[in-house]
């Protein structure tokens, strides 16, 4: 090739970013900057899956907000852009196989209890396929974070003090050679957007619960209303906030630790600092959601964290652990026997007051509804009209996504209703996600879902135990906080919805990921 040719090369590859950028620089700057942010992710995507991850994590909050051209919403542009990665990756490199992890059975046979109700569905197919490809993003997201996370190392690098070390937390440790592994940074950049986005989120609920901003209905008194954020409900929001507080408290108690055995001080502090401004961001939304059955799926959340992380500790400072369980525990049983005793403000303590009456069952029939009755008579109205669904279709129910199909349908003849009068109008779910998917799934959807749960929380338990290091540990006990504060909290509420299935699938494959840490 001679010099001409060369110089030709040289200035075309010179001169291609600028044209790429005269475009660009013609749009109005929102554009230009939403065309390059995504062509950027996309580029980023192809060269390593866990951007694609890092997108669709960061996308759950804003998808409501943000519509692309042609009525495509951010995550879904963002599952299309995984897609794209996990096949190219996965045909790119096919003598390394597709990792599927422990917990892919059991998702795939949800997926096929899910598949099998579609099919069978007396109502609309097309209604069974959107959900089912809704529960279909859990699966996805969870390989491609095992694609994306595979083969990194788990230590994080310190001398004296390691996120690494597997003594016993609360043992003093001397440095060993796991202590100059690199630093994990897809990790580390995972968990960031697996509580950035969330705490963002939060920052916004509390804001719309100190200033009052939202629909009336959401009122709490005192020019307050629940926090709802950029999810739209406050339970669902509630929800939200519970698939990440475990996981920011956890690895805030790890950092505190990793700073005791003597980690860098500044490194140390600035760890713990930023991990408890997102836990108390985190807590402080759940609490401005005033949903009731978030609450209860923290206590459940919580529990779950001590019973798993206390045995892990030395044997001195697990006696003052569990003593301080206990008396957390008995001073929050006291402040709900009393009602608050006045300590509480009256729409938190009546709130609180409401849990035990949430949970009790009754027949809606007959009953006199009143404003103060409202909300709970309509409640088991929907459970009633659940469990008529099930009765009627026990095997494989009205069909993925037909709850309120099958609801407001008018009854043949001959026929028994499956609503209760006067409620007609549906909500959508059956305010108990467990009979909303045995109404939804039958009882081959049911029992799918209890065996996929039942496998995550038996790995959850094992991870805490095998896992390598703090950080890993520190994972390992978050992410099981979440799984039992959502199996708690779906007793009152459908928390499968607006796509938050991403947020899940990516913690059970750190589960995966911090159980393999071991090996």
């Amino acid at each position: 090739m001679g010099r001409t040719d060369l110089g030709a090369q040289v200035w075309a590859q010179r001169a291609a970013p600028l044209l790429l950028a005269i475009p660009l620089a013609l749009l109005p700057l929102p554009y230009a900057v939403g065309i390059a942010l995504a062509a950027a992710v996309a580029l980023l995507a192809l060269i390593d899956p866990i951007w694609a991850v890092y997108a669709a994590v960061l996308s759950v909050p804003v998808q409501e907000l943000i519509e692309l051209p042609g009525g495509l919403s951010v995550t879904q542009a963002a599952l299309v852009l995984a897609v794209a990665a996990l096949a190219m990756h996965t045909l790119a490199n096919p003598e390394r196989p597709l990792p599927l992890g422990r917990l892919f059975p059991p998702m795939a046979l949800l997926l096929l209890a899910l598949f099998a109700a579609m099919a069978f569905t007396p109502y609309s197919r097309a209604d069974a396929l959107r959900e089912t490809m809704r529960w279909a993003t859990v699966p996805l997201i969870y390989l491609l974070t095992l694609q994306g996370v595979g083969g990194q190392e788990s230590g994080v690098g310190g001398q004296t003090g390691s996120w690494t070390s597997r003594k016993v937390i609360g043992e003093s440790e001397s440095p060993t050679p796991d202590s100059r592994l690199p630093t994990p940074w897809k990790i580390i950049g995972l968990l960031a957007c697996l509580l950035l986005a969330p705490a963002i989120d939060a920052a916004a609920g509390i804001v719309q619960f100190w200033y009052g901003i939202g629909p009336a209905s959401f009122g709490v008194g005192g020019g307050h209303v629940r926090a709802y954020g950029t999810i739209g409900q406050p339970n669902s929001f509630a929800g939200y906030m519970n698939q990440s507080w475990p996981l920011a408290v956890s690895l805030a108690a790890c950092a505190l630790i990793w700073l005791w055995r003597g980690a860098r001080r500044r490194l140390g502090l600035l760890a713990l600092a930023g991990l408890g401004v997102l836990s108390g961001l985190l807590l402080a939304g759940l609490l401005a959601s005033f949903s009731r059955g978030g609450w209860v799926g923290a206590l459940g959340g919580a529990a779950a964290m001590a019973l798993g992380s206390i045995p892990q500790l030395a044997p001195r400072l697990r006696r003052a652990a569990w003593q301080s369980v206990a008396l957390a525990a008995g001073g929050l049983a006291l402040v709900l026997a009393l009602g608050g005793g006045g300590l509480l403000p009256a729409s938190l303590a009546g709130r609180l007051g409401s849990i035990t009456t949430s949970l009790r069952i009754f027949d809606v029939r007959g009953v006199m509804i009143t404003p103060e009755n409202f909300a709970v008579v309509e409640r088991m109205a929907h459970i009633q009209a659940g469990w008529n669904m099930f009765l009627r279709h026990p095997i494989t129910g009205v069909g993925p996504g037909n709850f309120t199909a099958a609801f407001e349908q008018t009854p043949r003849s001959g026929e028994l209703p499956i609503t209760v009068r006067p409620w007609y109008a549906s909500r959508g779910h059956a305010h108990n996600y467990y009979l909303n998917m045995a109404a939804e799934a039958g009882g081959l959807g049911a029992v799918a879902y209890l065996l996929l749960l039942g496998a995550v929380g038996i790995h959850a338990a094992r991870a805490i135990v095998r896992a390598r290091g703090l950080l890993w540990r520190g994972v390992a006990v978050g992410c099981a906080g979440i799984t039992a504060a959502l199996a708690v909290h779906n007793l009152f509420e459908n928390l499968h919805v607006l796509n938050m299935g991403l947020q899940l699938g990516t913690t059970w494959a750190l589960l995966v990921a911090a159980e393999d840490s071991a090996l």
